[in-house]
């Protein structure tokens, strides 16, 4: 399964330099913001932030629940800036009121993503045990009291998501394992459930997204004529939470060369398996992207993008060719449109900016679209403005409103450079908000030759600072640095 690809594409998500997509509507102010960020419509208003699913900081009964993290708890280099966890350490587990004050609630060996679901935190930690004479890092997933106390562990290495009381899991990827499978974990009475062991899972298969109903992957199928290097058709398929699989839609290898790839570029773009690498639920449709990578950097070869219903009706290929992976999906309740990057019809060339597939409707002709090649559009995340400015910009749904979280004048004031002369020199990650409170850390890089690998950019840990905002008075603080 992609895990290592997935937490380095999170990362890239808000270091990257990259242009974006607006939406249609907005006021006066949101137009003259429109000039300056290169999006549209674009607003400073936050009170209208519609909830997302928060990841670091986690919210029951009014109070806010967190990790503060010390030098220690990190690794001081990583590639792409991606530094991790150490196994073992103790966090200290923070709770804010209502009212703002914080106070620590209890200490947690956890790290990473982190969950309230029916009183309880869900995360994973990293533990080191020995095993046949050599000592080994496990991932273990584990549940505990809102002080950390009361620690139950489960067999599921790792969290895919919560979806309502449901924690789905992946689980086993160790030496002796029956190989990757799937669990959830009940939140009303905290008991793991197998959904798929590692024996029944099928060949290539992996995990992209989940309901309350059910959990959708895709895996790989051989066909019957081995035409092509990769002698695998790509099927995408849904699990029930009581282990029930109904297969929705599938794509050969034939159609992908025939359709999608020009003949001068297939030798190439048949490298790899087939696999979905943008997924994205809407509704009671299912949207995703299919294509290879090539190359020992794994560049995408291009692909097509599909539509599908949830119970497999409806599949309809709705891109030919595209260059890029992800796609951004538009809903104003009548007009919906996905954006993403196409060829000029009359040169072959891609177009520079990104384009409107009508799905319903007609063309939305207010938004303002950017190249975001390099953005990670399936899901909410920030990025930095295009036209050089320090400020960062949100995307936190389908309806097309670019929010601007920090200003260019709040950034300056913060010290926030992410990029001098073209070079990385901070990044920003973990932006979350909910209760009224917009969370964001702030982490100075300094390039090192020694954790690159070739042209791929390695970085040393610098000072972190995680930092509050108040969204009804725009109050920002400092909660800790380290």
């Amino acid at each position: 399964m992609r895990n290592a690809a997935a937490v380095l594409w999170r990362t890239l998500a808000v270091v990257i330099l990259a242009g974006f997509v607006g939406g249609a509507g907005g006021n006066v102010a949101a137009q003259e913001s429109e000039s300056q960020y290169g999006c549209s419509p674009v607003s400073e208003e936050l009170s209208a932030l519609p909830a997302m699913e928060n990841r670091v900081y986690a919210e029951w009964e009014g109070k806010i629940y967190y990790r503060q993290y010390s030098d220690e708890d990190l690794d001081e280099g990583g590639l792409w800036a991606y530094f991790e966890p150490v196994a073992g350490t103790a966090k200290e587990l923070m709770c804010m009121e209502p009212d703002g004050s914080v106070t620590q609630a209890g200490v947690d060996d956890g790290c990473d993503e982190l969950y309230i679901v029916g009183g309880r935190i869900y995360s994973h930690k990293y533990v080191q045990t020995r095993e046949n004479g050599r000592q080994i890092t496990r991932a273990v997933v584990y549940s505990c009291e809102l002080d950390g106390s009361g620690v139950k562990e489960y067999s599921a290495r790792r969290i895919y998501a919560v979806k309502g009381d449901k924690i789905i899991c992946e689980t086993g990827g160790y030496a002796g394992d029956d190989g990757y499978g799937i669990t959830w974990i009940d939140g009303r009475d905290g008991e793991e459930h197998l959904l798929i062991s590692g024996k029944g899972l099928y060949h290539g298969t992996e995990y992209l997204g989940a309901t309350e109903e059910a959990v959708f992957l895709s895996k790989l199928v051989r066909h019957e004529k081995e035409e092509y290097e990769q002698p695998y058709d790509l099927t995408l398929y849904s699990v029930d939470y009581k282990g029930n699989t109904k297969d929705l839609a599938t794509v050969t290898m034939r159609e992908y060369a025939e359709d999608c790839v020009s003949a001068d570029f297939l030798l190439n773009a048949t490298e790899s398996p087939l696999f979905i690498s943008c997924f994205q639920i809407l509704g009671d449709e299912l949207y995703f992207s299919v294509g290879t990578t090539n190359g020992t950097a794994h560049v995408y070869s291009g692909g097509m993008i599909y539509r599908v219903k949830k119970d497999g009706s409806g599949f309809t290929r709705l891109v030919d060719h595209s260059p890029t992976e992800n796609f951004y999906l538009y809903d104003d309740g009548t007009d919906s449109v996905l954006f993403c990057r196409l060829p000029d019809q009359r040169t072959g060339f891609w177009k520079d900016d990104m384009q409107q597939v009508v799905l319903r409707g007609k063309t939305v002709d207010d938004i303002v679209v950017r190249d975001a090649d390099q953005t990670y559009l399936d899901q909410p995340h920030s990025y930095v403005a295009a036209d050089g400015a320090d400020a960062i910009l949100f995307y936190p749904d389908t309806s097309g409103v670019c929010y601007v979280l920090l200003s260019e004048k709040e950034s300056k004031k913060l010290g926030i450079r992410t990029h001098v002369d073209g070079h990385i020199v901070q990044q920003i990650e973990d932006i979350e908000y909910l209760e009224g409170k917009l969370f964001f850390t702030v982490t100075d890089l300094t390039y090192s030759k020694e954790y690159s690998i070739g042209w791929r950019d390695g970085y040393v840990r610098g000072r972190s600072v995680c930092y509050c905002k108040d969204i009804e008075s725009g109050k920002i603080r400092v909660l800790y640095e380290y």
